[in-house]
């Protein structure tokens, strides 16, 4: 692939950052995605972190995000991805270029409209939303009823909300549309929906969105604001991925040198890491085919430390682990159902946290 499928992660780095917390793993292998998770996950106690994507489009996405986190204030960074305005992006880039490996900066010499787009909109899945989310408030609801949704004080209040807007026909038709397989494969390659009928999506979206309301406010739900707006909430608390927050930019610029960005894949990447702790792997047991699923596992075997954690996501699937990895891993039930709970993404059916020994 030589496109940038993601240039946002759609996972909650809440998770993982939670993990961490309890954990407290000091080498780390994630998947890359969008590097938000990655960022998020840069501390002072953490030793390594290796984000690693076999897609070079998405590995030459963190670098560049890395090399501005260097070079830029928060204020700057947020304009220089798209998040805010005063920025001449590509201005920018002529002074982070320098800083890139020589094949990201390759990648991004070959398409400077994304630069000038913004980091956190040049990817295939925000292209997406942003149909999605200006259908949305063009034809079904505008601006002022999500303001109301947005601004709601209290879960009874989103209860209300959901009761009298997304009951009615035209909110459950433009889902049923919009999150169509169809629709999606006008912007996604067919492969990743090999195993999803027309209406999965729009059917899952809606239940998860309906739990999200009767579950927390959703002013701090920066996937719902992407959706919508194509933007974060910069100025709520939660309102945007831990790494932009102010606190959460310093802790990253200052741990930027433990971040090693692995433009391949885990089964190519991991064999050659020794002492991991902990296995941030997205779900990509949903798009590895059985034996590639089985050179994965070897592979987290043959690296971890005596014991690590493994964390793993799943959309509409839950293909197996492969015989040797589950025979070596034990799930924590109570732990999956904690992380499920604080997930805000509402893109995933099931989160498996345990221990690899």
């Amino acid at each position: 692939m030589a496109d940038i499928y993601f240039a946002q992660i759609r996972e909650d780095s809440l998770v993982e950052r939670s993990l961490a917390s309890r954990f407290r793993p000091r080498r780390i292998v994630m998947i890359g995605s969008g590097g938000c998770t990655a960022f998020s996950l840069l501390s002072d106690d953490a030793e390594i972190v290796y984000a690693i994507d076999q897609n070079p489009a998405q590995a030459a996405l963190i670098e560049c995000k890395r090399a501005a986190i260097a070079q830029l204030s928060r204020e700057e960074y947020l304009a220089f991805i798209g998040e805010a305005d005063g920025s001449d992006r590509l201005e920018t880039y002529r002074l982070l270029a320098p800083q890139l490996p020589d094949w990201a900066r390759a990648f991004w010499d070959k398409h400077p409209e994304l630069i000038a787009l913004g980091l956190n909109q040049c990817g295939v899945t925000e292209r997406f939303y942003r149909f999605v989310g200006q259908n949305i408030r063009n034809n079904v609801y505008g601006d002022e009823v999500w303001k109301k949704l947005l601004n709601s004080r209290s879960v009874d209040e989103q209860i209300a909300f959901a009761a009298r807007y997304l009951q009615t026909e035209a909110w459950q038709t433009a889902i049923k549309i919009l999150l169509s397989k169809t629709t999606h494969l006008q912007f996604f390659p067919a492969f990743m929906f090999a195993n999803a009928s027309e209406h999965d999506f729009g059917t899952f979206f809606e239940a998860m969105f309906q739990r999200e309301l009767r579950t927390r406010l959703m002013a701090g739900n920066y996937f719902f604001t992407q959706l919508l707006f194509s933007s974060y909430g910069p100025d709520h608390p939660e309102g945007t991925p831990w790494y932009l927050s102010k606190s959460g930019y310093e802790l990253a610029r200052r741990n930027l040198h433990k971040l090693h960005v692995c433009p391949c894949s885990l089964q190519e990447a991991v064999p050659r890491l020794a002492g991991i702790d902990a296995f941030f792997l997205s779900n990509v047991f949903d798009w590895a085919t059985p034996p590639q699923r089985e050179e994965i596992g070897r592979a987290l075997l043959q690296a971890k430390n005596g014991q690590a954690v493994l964390l793993y996501r799943n959309m509409l699937a839950s293909p197996p682990l492969p015989e040797e990895l589950r025979s070596r891993f034990s799930e924590d039930q109570q732990l999956s159902r904690e992380m499920s709970a604080l997930e805000r993404s509402m893109m995933y059916k099931q989160m498996t946290v345990g221990v690899l020994s």
